[in-house]
């Protein structure tokens, strides 16, 4: 891995489980302190002992992505115990009713309200009062966790696709803007993704994995699901100094999804 993560400063909000928890893990196990964010404090100290197992420096806050207040106050929370910040990762959006799903005549106002602030607000939120800090810093990174439906439509994902989108224009926005104060600032686009070999999270006893497997199957171009450690591999990547030039960009990481048209494979049954 190297030593580039030694002495840094992270937070990672929504670091408590799932992808999040597994980018806290590769920053910490590199030498950098972190902060975890979430709403759920059992879940936050759970991974809050997880991530100190062997002399890690994390520590937990808890905090609400769709209330500005909540998030300043995670800001300045973060910035005082860790003496500053060199890190952001904005992994944190919407969940449960949050992801605006449904068609755009359908779809209940309040819910889509909901997924913008909770996938866009939220992150513009963290972004907004982590700056000064970061570009205090010196040399600083922001990483923004999108997904492949920023890009490409899927049927009745308008909340959620429009709230990535906006996430990949702002991530573009912050590189323009802040990259000659040393911020550097990407996108991670992720495709399908579940817990793999050796990860802490893991799904619900009733997620029906096989047919993960077998939508996946015919959506990659590899043929199966990515895992959250290839999600962490990819924002380690753009942490790193063989990164150095990259900034304003989004890193797909799909199993090759957005480059795969969906088309039949009119050859079948034909030698």
């Amino acid at each position: 891995m190297g030593d580039f993560l030694k002495g840094k400063r992270a937070l990672v909000t929504g670091g408590a489980s799932g992808i999040g928890l597994a980018i806290a893990e590769r920053l910490v196990a590199g030498g950098a302190s972190a902060v975890i964010s979430g709403r759920n404090g059992t879940a936050g100290a759970a991974a809050e002992t997880v991530l100190r197992r062997g002399g890690g420096d994390a520590r937990f806050i808890a905090f609400d992505v769709t209330e500005e207040a909540s998030v300043r106050a995670l800001i300045e929370g973060t910035v005082d115990s860790l003496g500053g910040l060199d890190i952001l990762v904005n992994n944190a959006g919407p969940n449960g009713r949050a992801f605006g799903l449904g068609l755009v005549h359908q779809l209940p106002s309040e819910d889509f309200d909901a997924c913008m602030k909770a996938g866009l607000y939220g992150p513009f939120w963290c972004c907004k009062y982590a700056l000064p800090a970061l570009i205090e810093a010196g040399q600083s990174w922001i990483v923004n966790i999108s997904a492949v439906v920023a890009l490409r439509a899927a049927p009745k994902m308008t909340g959620y696709a429009i709230a990535k989108s906006g996430l990949e224009a702002l991530t573009r926005q912050i590189a323009n803007d802040y990259g000659a104060r040393g911020v550097r600032c990407n996108a991670v686009v992720l495709g399908t993704m579940r817990p793999g070999a050796g990860d802490v999270s893991t799904l619900p006893d009733d997620f029906d994995a096989a047919a993960l497997d077998r939508v996946t199957a015919r959506t990659t171009m590899v043929g199966q699901v990515g895992s959250y450690a290839d999600a962490a591999d990819a924002v380690l990547f753009l942490l790193s100094p063989g990164a150095r030039f990259i900034t304003g960009t989004s890193l797909p990481v799909d199993g090759g999804a957005l480059a795969k048209l969906g088309y039949p494979d009119y050859t079948e049954g034909h030698d």
